[in-house]
């Protein structure tokens, strides 16, 4: 008997495992179910609603804006340019755990969200386009606010100078638009990466570290994000000579454009597609 239960023992003990196992992590099919669901909730959402909550995001993701500002002026001159733009990748992921963490509306986490609910039929083209202008709209007009408000107040707080936005801006606009564009393509792939990554976590301490690694990512390689590119160039519109309205609108443009490709059709499409075959092939 004894010989039993403890051959028996080790059996139970793996079922137990296998278990938890299944308790703390989910199926492909869980996470899409979960995702199309989250962006369905988005859509049922009020106009009003879903803008103010972009508004929020547009001024939460300044604090990315204001910590990267904040470190090049402090390091500027006593350490390479160059070593200084990758170490952004330590502080620029403030803003997004404030919006993520926060539920607030910020649109390169919504492309992939919002785009599977139209690939699952439930949704149209036109709808997505609405959520997506309202998302855009705030999160731009937030971030417009931010940069006016922190103009004022980091100089006065020596944080940095109006120099330092200016050439925080100049940097992000150094490049051609086809380098900007495939950048933003990189950012919102990882940004809508993200959100699939979030949905397949139950532990808040790991939802936590994943937001910071994929969003440090972001940072180290200087891939263009639009919304905090936004604050970014438009700080530089304010106070670069070099910098004109056309060069913000532009670079505004490219980067959604390419966050939305980059989200939207390479993660949420492709994603969608896998266990769209999967399925087929199943039944």
């Amino acid at each position: 008997m004894k010989t039993e239960k403890n051959n028996q023992a080790p059996h139970q003990k793996r079922l137990q495992e296998k278990a938890k196992d299944a308790k703390t992590s989910k199926s492909y099919s869980d996470i899409l179910s979960t995702v199309i669901h989250e962006g369905e909730a988005m859509f049922s959402l009020q106009n009003k609603t879903v803008f103010l909550s972009s508004i929020v995001a547009g001024l939460e993701i300044g604090f990315s804006y204001l910590l990267v500002c904040a470190l090049y002026f402090f390091l500027h001159g006593t350490i390479p340019d160059n070593a200084i733009y990758k170490l952004f990748s330590i502080v620029y992921p403030a803003g997004f755990i404030m919006v993520i963490v926060g539920k607030s509306a910020l649109f390169t986490e919504q492309t992939s969200i919002l785009v599977l609910p139209v690939l699952n039929g439930q949704r149209s083209a036109w709808q997505l386009l609405r959520v997506w202008t309202d998302v855009i709209i705030g999160n731009v007009i937030g971030g417009i606010i931010f940069v006016f408000f922190i103009s004022y107040l980091a100089p006065e707080l020596n944080l940095f100078t109006h120099q330092t936005m200016a050439e925080i801006g100049e940097h992000v606009l150094s490049y051609n638009s086809e380098v900007i564009f495939l950048s933003a393509v990189i950012a919102g792939w990882l940004m809508g990466l993200l959100t699939w990554l979030l949905n397949s976590i139950i532990n808040s301490i790991t939802r936590f570290a994943m937001i910071f690694m994929i969003t440090a990512i972001i940072g180290f390689g200087g891939f263009h994000h639009s919304i905090v590119g936004n604050i970014e160039v438009f700080g530089a519109l304010l106070f670069s000579d070099s910098i004109s309205f056309l060069d913000y609108i532009r670079f505004l443009a490219i980067a959604l454009i390419g966050n939305s490709i980059g989200g939207g059709i390479v993660v949420a499409l492709f994603k969608y597609r896998v266990f769209q075959s999967n399925y087929i092939e199943t039944d």
